[in-house]
């Protein structure tokens, strides 16, 4: 028997092959569903069970840090996974990578879902949800709309299933400045990067869910700004603001 009942690897590459961050979503043989960057699924991920509890925490595997009481970041409940002919779902995540935005960076030695990056000023989302509809029903909805593409259908025990899909849409291209304070170098996370760095330094972030909602997040890349101390890390932790 597989360990788990699905793993996908997915990233967004475009056309001149600028990538975003790896990522990987799991579920397992009980239904609960986890993500996490490939460089950091060793030590945070978010976690999406069918109880409805949702975790954004520190691994096992790397432990609880001596500042804290428990390894959870946070914590909030989903909504719960409407009934199968509603023709809807409880989406725990939606991720945003902006075309303009992306990495040149090598790209991984292993298997990897390729998703193509949407047009330059634009952003590819893309979308998590526990559903009690057919995989049948969900792609006739896509079909019909012609805006989101299945990328995972998995039934779970119950009668619900875990899917993935994503889409391209408007992004409005903002920079974001990250300054060192004179202790670490000053970021810059730009459209523009007019000293051709490929943007080796990605982040991603958003804010604390409340009850009731996915877990939004940003990925930008960006550059350490020249004369200023160099970064000692080039991926940061999963942000929260």
């Amino acid at each position: 028997m597989a360990k788990n009942l699905a793993d996908l690897r997915f990233g967004i590459r475009s056309p001149s092959a600028y990538i975003s961050n790896i990522w990987r979503f799991w579920v397992t043989q009980k239904g609960d569903a986890y993500l996490a960057t490939r460089s950091m699924a060793k030590i945070e991920k978010y976690s999406f069970h069918k109880s409805g509890i949702c975790r954004s925490a520190f691994t096992n595997e790397y432990g609880t840090p001596t500042t804290m009481t428990d390894r959870a970041i946070f914590k909030w409940k989903r909504l719960t996974t409407p009934l199968a002919g509603e023709g809807k779902a409880s989406r725990v995540a939606w991720l945003g990578f902006p075309t303009d935005y992306l990495s040149r960076k090598a790209e991984p030695s292993v298997e990897v879902n390729w998703i193509e990056a949407a047009p330059p000023g634009s952003a590819t989302y893309v979308e998590l949800a526990f559903t009690c509809e057919s995989r049948e029903s969900i792609e006739s909805a896509f079909g019909q709309r012609q805006e989101r593409k299945l990328l995972l259908y998995v039934n779970v025990p119950g009668d619900e299933a875990v899917f993935a899909n994503y889409y391209h849409g408007d992004w409005q291209n903002e920079d974001l400045n990250v300054p060192g304070d004179g202790k670490v170098a000053d970021l810059l996370f730009s459209a523009s990067d007019p000293y051709d760095t490929g943007r080796p330094i990605r982040i991603r972030f958003g804010p604390t869910p409340s009850d009731g909602d996915a877990v939004v997040l940003r990925e930008l890349g960006g550059y350490a700004i020249p004369g200023t101390p160099i970064p000692a890390l080039q991926t940061t932790p999963m942000g929260r603001c």
